[in-house]
């Protein structure tokens, strides 16, 4: 039975609205729901938490740029928000990035659309290393000579693959969005593992895959485990930064 949020959760007061979360997988933010952050599990996709004072449900999407957007679609039909926040992974494209740093986004970019959208950064004031643009892509920037040329051309820090969804959620509603992201690889790794290979028949990307594809080539091996121990840290630093609130 799908919990109907709106009849059974009282909101006191506007100041007491929620703040939307948004992650693509459960793994971004596991070790945020380990630490003694009032956690409480609503369904499998969905949890409401509490940061420096300030209550937060926490979705998990799924992959990808329609998943992430339904996801934050179903947080604004289904409860009174005070604005949407995209949390989890990014590859680095500037130099200056190393893996576990904080970035909060200036803006959002989709780079299929080439749409910006702008960051309210103290919406969750978390403290972080890198600044600057978020490029949104369709797919897994894996080549360090790709991270060079997208951090060329759009002038984006870091990339990832949901942030545009939850910003378009955000703009419809009129809402204020921010996006917090963990850097899991740097701008001069490059990752051997055709990820468009580890999608199932529905486009989704899987961990069985990702192993299968890991373990073809012993350098394809030596690259998943380095990001491995790249998404281990970087899901670390994310949980420290947002329970220091």
């Amino acid at each position: 039975m799908q919990l109907n949020p709106k009849s059974r959760i009282r909101i006191p007061n506007p100041e007491s609205r929620w703040i939307g979360m948004v992650a693509a997988f459960r793994w971004e933010v596991r070790p945020l729901l380990r630490r003694d952050v009032a956690v409480k599990r609503l369904r499998s996709d969905l949890y409401s938490l509490c940061l420096a004072g300030k209550p937060v449900l926490l979705a998990i999407s799924g992959m990808g740029i329609e998943n992430s957007f339904r996801a934050a679609q179903a947080l604004l039909r289904d409860f009174p928000l005070r604005g949407l926040v995209t949390v989890g992974f990014a590859g680095a494209l500037s130099e200056t990035l190393d893996i576990g740093d904080i970035v909060v986004a200036d803006s959002v970019v989709e780079e299929s659309t080439q749409e910006r959208f702008d960051c309210r950064q103290d919406l969750l004031p978390v403290k972080f290393v890198g600044q600057g643009s978020l490029l949104c892509v369709p797919e897994v920037v894996s080549a360090a000579g790709d991270k060079k040329r997208l951090n060329q051309k759009w002038g984006a820090v870091a990339a990832d693959m949901e942030s545009a969804g939850v910003a378009r959620a955000a703009a419809s509603a009129g809402l204020a969005f921010c996006a917090i992201k963990s850097i899991t690889d740097s701008s001069q790794q490059t990752i051997s593992i055709d990820f468009r290979r580890c999608r199932s028949e529905h486009g989704i990307l899987t961990s069985g895959r990702i192993l299968r594809e890991g373990i073809r080539t012993r350098q394809a091996a030596s690259d998943l485990w380095r990001l491995a121990q790249g998404a281990r840290r970087a899901a670390g630093s994310l949980a420290t930064a947002l329970y220091a609130l």
